[in-house]
């Protein structure tokens, strides 16, 4: 794709998230920094925020175990692939619906001026031998949420939303649960099956940054202060929590979190 038409097709979209975030009228949370975060925590909210069991050794990101006996999915050699981005841009895929299905795991409420959360958590549930949003989901609802739960699991052909965005999960930390709609990604297959959980990713950001009234803006970029956060800028700024997805798996494909957030 050359220069022209993609600095033509980043001009619209961004014309058109203008547009959709003037239109609503619902004034969204503060954005604070992670000190003010921190500062207004009560010992109840922490309560709130913390899983009742902890995660077991030998898990992922949300506590599945990772069966070792079968072969891990590997990434081929980084020089192989094409700018991720592009590559999405050029096949213009079309996002799923989201699919909700929507379980009570625990129903606590974000710590913001308007009860709904500040931000958006990118996860990676680091499963070397787990592929699909289902497999990720029916852990959580078959009990694995007492460890760990998100609201959203994301694959290369579904948005499978299982708990509600207005309520905080148990997916990133004592802190960031307070404050974030968090999504997991599952390891795709192949690179074409990553970027078509890249881009549904990005568009489910760009969904939820929208439905909660949010400017889209990196965390990472402003010393922790902004609406689109990693895993790893959690540990990062926040802390509570010592995982550092998806900077790994992204870097398998010569991607990041910059590249990411110019995708939403």
């Amino acid at each position: 794709m050359n220069k022209q038409v993609t600095s033509f097709l980043v001009a619209i979209a961004t014309v058109s998230a203008t547009c959709l975030l003037a239109t609503n009228s619902v004034q969204g949370a503060d954005v604070l920094s992670p000190s003010q975060m921190k500062a207004q925590l009560t010992s109840q909210d922490i309560k709130e925020a913390t899983p009742t069991a902890p995660k077991k050794a030998g898990t992922d990101d949300i506590g599945m175990p990772i069966d070792s006996t079968k072969s891990a999915f590997r990434a081929e050699p980084r020089a192989g692939y094409p700018n991720v981005n592009s590559y999405i841009l050029q096949n213009n895929y079309q996002h799923p619906n989201i699919t909700k299905e929507l379980h009570q795991f625990e129903m606590f409420g974000y710590k913001t001026n308007d009860g709904l959360p500040s931000g958006v958590a990118v996860h990676y549930t680091a499963n070397p031998n787990s592929f699909t949003a289902r497999e990720g989901a029916d852990f959580e609802i078959n009990g694995g949420w007492e460890s760990a739960f998100v609201h959203t699991f994301i694959d290369a052909q579904n948005i499978l939303n299982i708990h509600d965005t207005d309520y905080g999960a148990w997916g990133s930390g004592r802190y960031g649960n307070k404050y974030f709609v968090q999504f997991e990604m599952v390891t795709a297959r192949n690179f074409a099956d990553f970027a078509k959980t890249t881009s549904y990713s990005a568009w489910y950001t760009a969904y939820l940054l929208h439905q909660y009234n949010l400017t889209p803006s990196l965390a990472q970029a402003h010393n922790g202060v902004g609406t689109v956060w990693s895993h790893s800028d959690i540990t990062h700024y926040l802390g509570g929590t010592d995982h550092t997805d998806p900077d790994a798996y992204f870097a398998m494909y010569g991607y990041n979190m910059q590249q990411f957030f110019a995708l939403v």
